[in-house]
């Protein structure tokens, strides 16, 4: 068995033995109930606001904390009430966490205080490095409340079956960055880690010792003396110009690894037994069972996150329409016409549910092909290699020129026709600029949804000719609305409300409330 699957199953059988073993008889720390509950209640209404991946909840809200309480100068204290907070969140068991992690969580803080005391906040690239150091401290912080050990093993397990399937055809990365865009690329599509995660791990890469670094080492003072150039180079590899390349390279083969942990994390000795004598019936029936199981669980996130976003852009139109749209057509046109204003209210939310909702997998097709790579990877069946091209044939010369001038004239013409279409509806000027510009972002978003279904694809999907002459004449006004997502300001103004407004004083006002309730406790032992 290959030693990087060994060190997978191992780390898998190890984490399952220590869930299971007897609680330790140390102090931990214990939170009220009832301000738990208010708490928890309090984190689901905003984190429907927020459309990150369940598993950056907890890391999203540790740097929600830091950034309104980093000021404490006493990183103990700081450490305790944050997590209070996490354990009042839910995010934490109550009565599982034990109180040494209290001073675990304070000499993390200690470590960056030197580099968080050498910013220049005023400075728009002291802003930068903030908000940097700010990733990594919540990501390391995460990191130690609950150690990712088996989605490293995975990611290890990954690279090592990849690199050595992978022929690189490309000039566009240096021989010396490809292990790292490759790494990179694995930890995006493998382990959905953010910009924030691939911060932390690519500068662990750099310096190994960071981890277990202390507040006086000589790696934190060359990191702090040294944090722009440090942060120039993490930055030049996250976002290297091949890397949304690789990235989309390696997602075509990540659910083959998910799979794997799938079936190996419900019975770790079984699956390594599988393989030593070589059961491919076993091994397939589980992989097709657990395929099937997350193609549900995506068929059902995926309805969740539509729905949602659907209520979201109703909400936002309704209120845009109040605000902008109506009092345009009362004061500025003297007239009043509710077709535009229902249609533009309507229109965006209904889009974006059709384009989500008519999501289709070829799952038995699919599920063959990750069973091909599957006997590859595992030794059952034919290797296979992978080839990485980044080519673009039409990208230099006259091609250029014709292709991009064609590619806007038919933005030009698909937009002149939708104008004139809503014009015989009696649209004015504003409502057809409402109703094409939030069709592009719509129609962007949505196509951002489907594309969430190549996280369980392997095989390629075909276009054929509906599909085909879809991409010719919508695909520009979806880049267009790419164009606007891209560059409008990414403010979320319910959360700039939950987070700037309420969530200071009712922390606060959950933390008044614990320690009246601590202190009628006390009074009641007292009698």
């Amino acid at each position: 068995m290959d030693k990087a699957l060994e060190h997978l199953l191992g780390t898998i059988a190890q984490m399952q033995r220590e869930q299971e073993e007897t609680k330790s008889d140390e102090d931990v720390i214990k939170v009220s109930e009832t301000v738990s509950a208010a708490a928890s209640v309090y984190e689901t209404v905003r984190n429907t606001l927020e459309y990150d991946d369940e598993h950056l909840l907890r890391r999203n809200a540790i740097k929600r904390i830091l950034k309104r309480r980093l000021a404490d100068g006493d990183s103990k204290r700081l450490a305790e009430s944050l997590l209070r907070e996490l354990i009042w969140a839910k995010y934490l068991p109550n009565g599982e966490v034990q109180t040494s992690m209290i001073n675990t969580i304070a000499q993390i803080l200690e470590k960056y205080k030197l580099m968080f005391g050498t910013l220049e906040e005023e400075t728009q690239e002291g802003q930068h490095v903030y908000k940097w150091l700010l990733d990594v401290l919540s990501v390391e912080l995460e990191y130690t409340l609950g150690p990712p050990c088996v989605d490293e093993a995975l990611a290890s397990y990954a690279y090592q079956e990849l690199k050595k399937r992978v022929e690189w055809q490309t000039r566009t990365i240096k021989e010396s960055d490809k292990d790292l865009q490759l790494y990179i690329g694995i930890h995006r599509a493998v382990l959905r880690s953010n910009v924030a995660t691939l911060r932390y791990r690519v500068l662990t890469l750099y310096y190994n010792n960071w981890r277990t670094a202390k507040a006086g080492d000589q790696v934190v003072k060359e990191i702090a003396m040294n944090v722009s150039k440090v942060i120039e180079s993490v930055e030049g590899q996250i976002y290297h110009p091949a890397q949304d390349s690789v990235y989309r390279f390696v997602r075509r083969h990540g659910v083959v690894f998910h799979l794997l942990s799938d079936i190996a994390q419900d019975n770790p000795e079984a699956f390594a037994e599988a393989i030593r004598s070589a059961d491919t019936a076993t091994i397939d029936t589980a992989i097709t069972k657990a395929a099937g199981v997350r193609y549900k669980r995506f068929r059902t996130r995926l309805n969740r996150t539509v729905m949602r976003a659907a209520f979201f852009l109703l909400l936002t139109k309704s209120i845009l329409a109040m605000l902008v749209e109506y009092p345009y057509e009362l004061f500025i046109l003297r007239s009043t016409d509710y077709l535009p204003l229902t249609v533009n209210i309507i229109f965006p939310p209904l889009l974006l549910a059709i384009v989500g909702l008519t999501v289709r997998i070829p799952k038995k097709k699919n599920t063959e092909r990750v069973l091909e790579e599957l006997h590859g990877i595992l030794g059952f069946g034919d290797d296979f290699k992978l080839v990485f091209k980044r080519r673009r044939p039409w990208g230099r010369g006259m091609l250029w020129w014709i292709f991009n001038g064609m590619y806007a004239g038919i933005l030009v013409l698909t937009v002149s026709f939708i104008s004139s279409v809503l014009l015989q509806f009696q649209f004015n000027t504003l409502s057809i600029f409402f109703f094409i510009f939030f069709m592009s972002l719509v129609a962007y978003f949505g196509l951002r949804i489907r594309n969430t279904r190549r996280e369980l694809m392997v095989i390629d999907l075909s276009r054929g000719f509906f599909g085909t002459l879809t991409d010719i004449l919508f695909l520009p006004i979806v880049r267009a609305g790419r164009w606007v997502a891209i560059r409008a300001p990414k403010v979320n103004v319910f959360l700039f409300f939950f987070d700037f407004i309420i969530e200071a004083p009712f922390k606060a006002a959950i933390g008044l409330v614990e320690s009246w309730l601590a202190f009628l406790r006390e009074k009641r032992e007292e009698i």
